[in-house]
C-alpha cells in the first residue's frame, strides 16, 4: 500500500507536470465543446426561452454572431491551455509573449468580423429612407463593412508595432501617385454612384447595355454583373455601362410582336382581303392581345411575294408567356391561311426561253 501511495503522489503532486498537461488538455476540450454547443445549439435554446425574439432582427443578429462568438470561445480555450503548459522557463516567456500578441490580433479580427455581421442584420443599416433602392442600400452596407475592416486592419497593424500614424501620413504624400494609378477605378466608382442615383435599372431587371443583354445580379463599386440568357455571368465596368445606351426591358408595359407574311402573286384580291380581315378579327379578339395595337396592312410588293405587315402588342411582359401567346397565334394564322386558300410565298425565279431566230437544222 505504501508503494501505491507513493506512485500516486508522484503522479499527482505539484512536483510532477503530468497533471498540468492533463488539466490544460481538459480546459481546451471544455472550451472546444462550449464553442461547438454555442455554434449549433445556443441560438435555438435562446429563442426557445425568448420566443418574442423569433422572427425579428434579434434572431438574425444572434445567428450572425454565433460563428464569431464560437471562434472566440475556441480562441480563449486554446490561449488558456497554451499559457499554462508546464514548459521550461526559456520557452514559457517567449510563448506567452507570442500568445499575448496573437490573442490581441485574433480578437481584433473577430471584433471586425462581428461588426460586419451586425451590418447585415441590424435594421439601422437597412437605410429605409432610401425606399426601394436596394442596390444603393447594398452599396452603403459594403461601404460600412469596408470601413470596419479598415479600422480593424489598422488596429492589428498597431498591435504588431507598425507606425500607423506615419503610414497614414505616407499615404497622404503619395496620394497623387495612387490617384493616377487608380484612375480607372475612380472612374468606375463615380459611374457606379451615377447609376445608383439615376437608377436606370435595379437588381433583377432585364437590361441591354454595352452589347450585353441579361438580368442585373449586382452593382458593385467597380462593375455591374449581368446574367445573360446563356446563363453566363458578364461583368461590365460601370464607366462602360453609364457611357453607353441602356435599354431596360423590365420597364416595358407591353411586349411587341412584328412580322411580315409573304403571299403568292397568284392570290386573288378578294381572297387576300378576306384573309387580312380574318387576321384582324383573330388578333383583336384574342384576350392576350391589346386590341388597339393590332396592325394588319398590305404594305407592298417584293421580288417573290405580296407583303402583309402584322404587328400587335401583348398585355404580358414575361418572355415565356409572350412566346406561348405567339406560338398559339402563329398556329391559328396557319389555319386561317388554309381556310382562305391563301399560300405562303417563297423565293423563286422564273426563266423565260425564247427563239433566237437562228436556223439550227442540218
Amino acid at each position: 500500500m505504501d508503494d501505491v501511495a507513493s506512485v500516486i503522489e508522484r503522479l499527482t503532486g505539484s512536483g510532477n507536470p503530468l497533471w498540468q498537461w492533463a488539466f490544460c488538455a481538459a480546459v481546451f476540450l471544455i472550451f472546444l465543446l462550449l464553442s461547438r454547443l454555442y455554434r449549433y445549439k445556443a441560438v435555438s435554446v435562446i429563442l426557445k426561452f425568448a420566443k418574442r425574439l423569433r422572427g425579428t432582427s434579434w434572431e438574425e443578429l444572434l445567428r450572425a454572431l454565433s460563428r464569431p462568438v464560437a471562434a472566440l470561445l475556441l480562441l480563449l480555450g486554446a490561449a488558456f491551455a497554451l499559457w499554462n503548459l508546464p514548459l521550461p522557463a526559456g520557452v514559457t516567456g517567449p510563448l506567452r509573449a507570442f500568445l499575448s500578441t496573437a490573442l490581441q490580433l485574433v480578437s481584433t479580427g473577430l471584433i471586425g468580423w462581428a461588426g460586419c455581421a451586425i451590418v447585415d442584420t441590424v435594421p439601422v443599416f437597412e437605410f429605409k429612407f432610401l425606399g426601394s433602392a436596394e442596390a444603393v442600400r447594398r452599396m452603403l452596407r459594403r461601404v460600412v463593412k469596408v470601413l470596419i475592416a479598415a479600422f480593424a486592419a489598422l488596429a492589428m497593424l498597431e498591435i504588431l508595432g507598425f507606425p500607423v500614424g506615419s503610414l497614414i501620413a505616407g499615404l497622404g504624400l503619395g496620394g497623387l501617385t495612387v490617384s493616377l494609378a487608380a484612375k480607372d477605378t475612380a472612374s468606375n466608382l463615380f459611374a457606379g454612384l451615377v447609376l445608383l442615383v439615376e437608377k436606370p435599372f435595379a437588381i433583377g431587371d432585364w437590361v441591354t447595355c454595352a452589347g450585353v443583354e441579361g438580368a442585373v445580379e449586382d452593382i458593385t463599386f467597380r462593375s455591374t454583373k449581368i446574367r445573360t440568357l446563356a446563363n453566363t455571368l458578364t461583368v461590365v465596368p460601370n464607366s462602360v455601362v453609364s457611357a453607353g445606351l441602356i435599354s431596360n426591358g423590365s420597364e416595358r408595359k407591353m411586349r411587341m410582336a412584328e412580322f411580315t407574311i409573304g403571299v403568292c402573286y397568284d392570290t386573288p384580291r378578294a381572297a387576300l382581303e378576306q384573309m387580312m380581315a380574318d387576321l384582324r378579327a383573330l388578333l383583336t379578339g384574342d384576350a392576350a392581345v391589346r386590341a388597339e395595337t393590332v396592325v394588319v396592312r398590305f404594305t407592298g410588293f417584293s421580288a417573290s411575294s405580296m407583303d402583309v405587315l402584322v404587328r400587335y402588342y401583348t398585355g404580358t411582359t414575361d418572355y415565356g408567356e409572350f412566346l406561348a401567346v405567339g406560338e398559339r397565334l402563329n398556329l391559328a394564322i396557319l389555319d386561317l391561311m388554309a381556310k382562305n386558300g391563301v399560300s405562303f410565298a417563297f423565293p423563286s425565279t422564273t426563266v423565260y426561253l425564247g427563239d433566237t431566230g437562228k436556223d439550227t437544222s442540218q
